[in-house]
Parts: structure tokens; C-alpha cells; sequence
């Protein structure tokens, strides 16, 4: 074999290894429009409801009812969740008959195009109360020390925007949401939190103090939308 042909192998040998190291854009696009699919209509299987029915299509959610705003949280935190939901170790139960008309394949579609998509923050269910917000601002900044219970912001990041992958901000989220979440941990089936942290914090704090950290939370704006612009919902 000549010496052109030996460079000519290395160049093709070397493209290769390059090109098949980084995930095709246009696979990524796919998968989101799949997202995108589930989101707006189901996946087509009877029973199928589309996402967003509760969390509207670019996940704005709807704090009427609880539904958490999942608009740019972390793609492989809403894919745990969604699995925790199907197996149980996430107390969702309406959640639940939804999800499970869903592959693993699927779930990963609409985890990605929620990641990816920004919404405004929409209306809470009622103003923040003057009167809790300094307390959840206190236990979200500083924690409860006499009760053992850290500050909020140690695992969700300044202000609550988060730790992707694992920790997903809280910022800006509903209070409905919010506060359901802290009463599952406490009292209920929810029980996908790293050793059991969360369900020890909500059980040490007082009904006025979850709603405290829900009123704080729901207060602030969402994190940035990285430069894009926030869609009409």
C-alpha cells in the first residue's frame, strides 16, 4: 500500500472516530420533535393524555392545580421523575396512569424537549403572604440549625435555581406545587430523594414553615431563559 493510501486511511479512521464521538444534531432534533409530539397529543396508544394538559406545551404548568413548572429543569432530572412516578418511589397518582402508556424511549423525548423550551412564569394561585415570606426566606438562606433542618439553597443552588442535574431549582415554582411536594415527603409515598434527605427536612418543619418556604420559593422569578424568548403559551 502506498504511502498516499496509508494517509488516506489514517484521515477516513480518524473522521470517523471524530464524527461518531459527539451525538448527531439531528438525532437530538428528532427526539425533541417526538418530545414535542407527546407533549401537544399523547403518544397515540389508547388512554394516552397529552402533557399538556397539566403542564401546558413549553411547560409553563398550571398552578390552579399543582402542576409544577418544568420548563427548562434539567433533561435527566425529568426523565428520574418520570421514572419514579412509574416505579412507585415518586407519589404521583394521577401522574401515574399517564406516564405508563409511555416507553423509555418516549420518556426520554419528553424530558428533552421540556428541558429545552422556556415559558413565562405564569400566575400563582394568590400573591405571596407578606407575612411567611421573611420566614421562608430565613429557612431557605439559613435553615432551622435547632431543628437540624439546612439551608434549601446547600442542595437547590442560590436562590433556588438549581444544581442540574440532580437538584432542580425551585425558583419561581408554583406554591400549590411546592407545598404538596414538602407534605409528600413528610406524610406521603414520596420517596425518591439521595438518603432520604428531603422526607427528614419537610418532617421537621412546622405546617407554617413548609408553607413559609412554599410562599418564598413561588415569590421569586424563574431562572433566565438563556437569551431565548419566552413563548406565548
Amino acid at each position: 500500500m502506498s504511502r498516499s493510501s496509508h494517509s488516506s486511511c489514517f484521515i477516513f479512521l480518524f473522521l470517523s472516530l471524530f464524527l461518531f464521538s459527539f451525538p448527531s444534531n439531528s438525532f437530538a432534533g428528532e427526539i425533541e420533535i417526538e418530545g414535542k409530539q407527546i407533549a401537544h397529543g399523547g403518544n397515540g396508544s389508547p388512554g394516552s393524555i397529552a402533557c399538556m394538559e397539566c403542564h401546558r406545551l413549553h411547560g409553563g404548568g398550571m398552578p390552579l392545580i399543582g402542576s409544577p413548572r418544568i420548563a427548562g429543569q434539567p433533561r435527566s432530572y425529568i426523565e428520574h421523575e418520570i421514572l419514579g412516578v412509574r416505579e412507585g418511589t415518586r407519589y404521583a397518582p394521577i401522574m401515574a396512569g399517564v406516564v405508563s402508556h409511555l416507553s423509555r424511549k418516549e420518556i426520554r423525548a419528553v424530558a428533552s424537549w421540556y428541558a429545552h423550551v422556556r415559558a413565562p412564569k405564569m400566575p400563582d394561585v394568590s400573591p405571596p403572604d407578606p407575612t411567611l415570606v421573611p420566614l421562608g426566606k430565613r429557612i431557605a438562606q439559613k435553615g432551622l440549625w435547632k431543628k437540624n433542618v439546612p439551608a434549601c439553597v446547600l442542595c437547590h443552588g442560590p436562590d433556588g435555581r438549581g444544581i442540574p442535574p440532580h437538584f432542580p431549582y425551585i425558583k419561581g415554582q408554583n406554591k400549590s406545587y411546592l407545598l404538596r411536594q414538602l407534605v409528600a415527603f413528610a406524610f406521603l409515598k414520596r420517596s425518591d430523594d439521595p438518603q432520604g434527605l428531603m422526607r427528614g427536612i419537610a418532617r421537621r418543619l412546622s405546617p407554617k414553615e413548609r408553607q413559609a418556604v412554599a410562599e418564598y420559593f413561588s415569590s421569586l422569578a424563574p431562572p433566565p431563559a438563556d437569551g431565548l424568548p419566552d413563548p406565548k403559551q
